[in-house]
């Protein structure tokens, strides 16, 4: 289900947008709405990621070395 929202936005980046929607023949909200999706999944990790970490941490016993667990508490939680 879509819904309304309201936003502010940079002129120069609605006008932009707008021609870009033009030129494509679409919606503006489509190109939007695209736009926003492909960026909240850029940083998603992906199935393989997600079942490696899961083998990783959830068999039991765990079964990393010194080394990947130091490699692991340096490293950004969200780029898992």
């Amino acid at each position: 289900m879509k819904q309304k929202i309201g936003t502010v936005i940079e002129a120069d980046v609605l006008r932009r947008a707008k021609r870009r929607a033009i030129d494509e023949g679409r919606p503006l909200s489509d190109l939007i709405q695209d736009a926003l999706g492909r960026y909240l999944m850029a940083g998603m990790p992906t199935p393989a990621k997600r079942e490696a970490a899961y083998r990783l941490f959830c068999e039991q016993p765990i079964r990393i070395s010194h080394e990947q667990l130091r490699e692991i508490l340096q490293a950004d939680a969200w780029d898992l």
